[in-house]
């Protein structure tokens, strides 16, 4: 920062790395000289806190058409007024007064940022003193915290208790520096930034309304993008199920693998069900995948849901629904010519040249939302759901991994003994695909049988098994998709597999991570050993960023103020239902076809 000293009160460097400055009460800032927007920012925040007020980014220039910022202004965080969104949320405050308090900063060709214009009088009352650490821009959550906050978490303390410690080690809640809804904030984006950081093909997209809250969230990790590939020909989709304290409502994304198992492709947050909301996860999911669109969505019956996924993924759909033994159907109720029409949706006489694994209804997502729920409680927050979302899916691929290793090692016996056909089966099919198969030819083998005498008297029949002469199944009509090998196929990233390989991160890190405590811990009491360590990590450091760039090791700030995402605006009533909404018509349709499934064919 370049400035000249003897204007000030007190210069010192704050816990993010940046020089801050104690001003003199309604200083001008005029002249004022620092390097970049980060300081800058800075300056006026620490000007902002000695007065008692909050400070937001406003308006910025750029040079032509470059993306180099020629001027920025920051500004009162009560400056302008708020956008008439058309909804009128009577629980949200107003903060939004006109206040034209402000700083400018001009950049000069040298890159230095310049104030050049300084506005003073606020049309508002400032805030009290022992309030002012509740202003937005003055509460930020470092990264020591964080990790503090995470390692309780991952030990089993509630965030709670943890934030509830870190305010009673600093001396109350003024001091801490931050407020629990920031902790909560941080600890939701730490999370996904974590993981974006540690793995290069994690995915993760959200939508923000008119006051920055959360309003539509999608993740997938790199191999649910690998898994798509392979078995995405069969896509389930439900929305059935409200599973946190926001309201929001969970979709995954749910395939079917090899050995006919659930297979995450992603997840998505949504607060309604409003065809933009639909085609916003379906585009951020479509976008995951690289554009690979899958030949089948299964889901349930939502018109939105429908019209959404014919515009995303641009193809003529066909819809089914499932659940035809249990189908009552009630023409009087709900129409004949209506059911008619739509024939093709639910009466699998109509679909029969359609892939859908033999999938009969959105049990496998609905599964989804059940093994996630059963470890939550309604009030639990999306982190604590992404928590337990990770914990299933590991379960998941635990499973698949034995069932892959069991395929390995050995062969399903034969019904039949020295059947080439069988035998040409079980070498190819995965265990659960092979006994399917085996079933269906048993079916197909059964005895013939022929009348050769009926006099009254008696009755005489001819009875044989016919020949078999199919030593294998031709290649035509083998899916890979059910073979062992198709994880063969499954793509890897080679890249992030150079050292160890083959060592999945979280293991590598763990493994590493232990190495490291029990050294430190074996230095503790020698000031020569910790010499040592400390020397080691300069050198591995510098070794490191040669390779993937700046490390932070010391303590910065990560702020929850200025441009953070909000918590999302609704939350459930007391005594609501943690079940969507049906409407009228959907209910008495829903009775009349039983419990069945919309099926979506992409040509």
């Amino acid at each position: 920062m370049l400035m000249d000293l003897h204007q000030f009160q007190e210069l010192y460097v704050n816990g993010n790395g940046y020089y801050c400055v104690i001003f003199a009460v309604d200083q001008d800032l005029v002249g004022l000289v620092v390097s970049n927007a980060d300081e800058a920012f800075e300056v006026y925040n620490s000007y902002a806190y000695r007065l008692r007020f909050s400070v937001r980014k406003g308006h910025q220039r750029y040079k032509g058409s470059s993306n180099t910022i020629q001027m920025k202004k920051f500004c009162c965080s009560k400056a302008s007024y708020k956008a008439n969104s058309g909804v009128k949320a009577y629980s949200k405050i107003d903060t939004r007064i006109g206040c034209r308090t402000f700083v400018q900063f001009d950049v000069g060709d040298d890159g230095l940022w310049t104030v050049t214009k300084h506005e003073k009088v606020h049309n508002h009352e400032l805030c009290v003193f022992n309030k002012s650490h509740l202003l937005r821009s003055h509460r930020s959550v470092g990264d020591n915290q964080l990790l503090y906050l995470q390692g309780l978490k991952d030990s089993g303390v509630a965030l709670a208790d943890g934030i509830r410690f870190l305010k009673h080690q600093s001396g109350g809640s003024p001091l801490v520096g931050f407020t629990s809804r920031d902790a909560y904030n941080s600890m939701a984006a730490d999370t996904v930034k974590r993981r974006q950081s540690t793995e290069t093909d994690f995915f993760f997209d959200f939508e923000l309304d008119l006051d920055a809250r959360l309003c539509s969230f999608f993740w997938r990790d790199g191999q649910m993008r690998r898994d798509y590939e392979v078995f995405g020909d069969l896509l389930v989709h439900d929305t059935t199920y409200r599973t946190n304290k926001y309201d929001m409502i969970c979709g995954p994304f749910v395939g079917m693998n090899h050995h006919c198992m659930n297979v995450m492709f992603g997840c998505g947050f949504l607060m309604n069900e409003w065809i933009e909301s639909f085609v916003w996860l379906f585009k951020a999911f479509s976008r995951s995948m690289r554009g690979k669109s899958p030949q089948t969505i299964m889901t349930d019956q939502c018109a939105a849901m429908a019209a959404a996924i014919s515009k995303v993924f641009q193809h003529h759909v066909i819809v089914f629904a499932y659940g035809i033994s249990r189908l009552k159907l009630n023409f009087n109720s709900i129409g004949q010519e209506k059911l008619y029409d739509c024939r093709e949706k639910w009466c699998p006489a109509f679909n029969k040249d359609y892939f859908s694994g033999g999938i009969l209804s959105s049990q496998r997502s609905e599964t989804t939302n059940h093994s996630i729920s059963r470890r939550l409680s309604k009030t639990a927050g999306l982190c604590d759901f992404y928590s337990s979302f990770v914990s299933v899916i590991s379960e998941w691929r635990s499973k698949e991994n034995g069932e892959d290793f069991r395929c390995a090692q050995g062969v399903p016996a034969m019904m039949m003994e020295h059947v080439k056909l069988l035998s040409h089966a079980r070498e190819v099919y995965t265990i659960e695909i092979y006994f399917l198969f085996e079933e269906q030819f048993m079916k197909g083998s059964a005895c013939h049988q022929e009348m050769v005498l009926n006099d009254g008297r008696q009755q005489k029949y001819h009875v044989w098994r016919p020949d078999i002469d199919i030593i294998s199944i031709p290649d035509k009509y083998i899916l890979k998709r059910w073979t062992k090998k198709v994880i063969d196929g499954r793509n890897v990233n080679i890249d992030s597999m150079v050292y160890n390989v083959g060592v999945p991160p979280s293991i590598w890190v763990f493994d590493i991570s232990r190495k490291f405590q029990r050294l430190v811990v074996s230095s503790q009491d020698s000031s020569v050993a910790r010499k040592l360590c400390d020397e080691a990590v300069d050198d591995v450091k510098k070794k490191v960023e040669a390779e993937v760039g700046h490390v932070h090791i010391e303590e910065c700030g990560v702020s929850s103020s200025s441009g953070g995402v909000q918590n999302p605006s609704s939350r459930r009533l007391k005594g609501e239902r943690n079940k969507r909404r049906s409407g009228v018509i959907e209910k008495k349709y829903s009775l009349a076809r039983g419990e069945g499934v919309l099926q979506i064919k992409l040509h």
